[in-house]
């Protein structure tokens, strides 16, 4: 009996996303981290990955890796990280802590760093990002989102009602951004939930692999999350969501 093959088009894929019933997406990269702590956060310069780790800041640490996944040195950074956001505006990687302080680093080679921010934010676990452009710093928490200005710190936009998963690990202060979506996730159903900047609703995808509710990150063209090694080896995930 001969098979009968139907071609969706594209557009269509984009409405119907992938339900938590629907065939989990399958990463385009893969690797493995081993954290020493926690398997937190990942950005991109564009011409590397780096990676943070977590929960103990005399254990802080940046790992550097190829675009392949490849793993090419580590960095001591003393600080209990939440994420690690490059701003392509300036050249510096950002991070923001447990202590609820944002610091940029301007010396990664001896790990020195300075303060940007203190309390601007209210939830300690948080893992903040950064648009794109280097201009806007985005904080989740329970399903709701605050923009600040990353020039003076002022709060610029308010949303409310995004979707999340219940506790730290569920996702519940976890948020990426690209140039023209925000996304949050329930990491224990592993769905990514995708908005337009106005705080919509437009997709949602169920993942194959990752449900470390810390690590959702945006990072080359890419959304990652992690399985986390809990001090051992964990791996990262990256999804191409377009």
């Amino acid at each position: 009996m001969k098979t009968k093959f139907v071609l969706i088009p594209i557009v269509a894929i984009l409405f119907i996303g992938f339900s938590a019933s629907s065939q989990a997406l399958k990463p385009v990269i893969k690797f493995e981290e081993n954290p020493i702590t926690h398997n937190m956060h990942i950005t991109s310069d564009g011409e590397y990955y780096y990676t943070c780790n977590g929960g103990k800041s005399e254990n802080g640490k940046i790992s550097k890796y190829s675009l392949r996944g490849n793993f090419l040195k580590d960095f001591t950074i003393e600080l209990d990280m939440r994420s690690i956001m490059y701003n392509k505006k300036d050249g510096f990687f950002y991070i923001n802590c447990y202590d609820k302080n944002i610091y940029k680093i301007t010396d990664l080679e001896n790990g020195v760093f300075q303060l940007v921010f203190s309390n601007l934010y209210d939830d300690d676990q948080a893992c903040l990002a950064m648009s794109p452009n280097g201009k806007l710093l985005y904080y989740f928490s329970v399903g709701n989102l605050k923009i600040f200005d990353l020039k003076d710190g002022t709060l610029k936009q308010e949303l409310s009602g995004l979707s999340y998963g219940e506790g730290l690990v569920g996702g519940e202060a976890a948020v990426a951004v690209d140039n023209k979506h925000i996304y949050t996730w329930n990491a224990e159903q592993q769905v990514i939930y995708v908005y337009n900047k106005k705080g919509k609703l437009i997709n949602d995808f169920k993942i194959k692999d990752g449900d470390y509710g810390f690590s959702l990150s945006y990072a080359n063209g890419l959304i990652f999350v992690s399985t986390d090694g809990n001090y051992d080896t964990g791996e990262w995930y990256g999804y191409d969501l377009k």
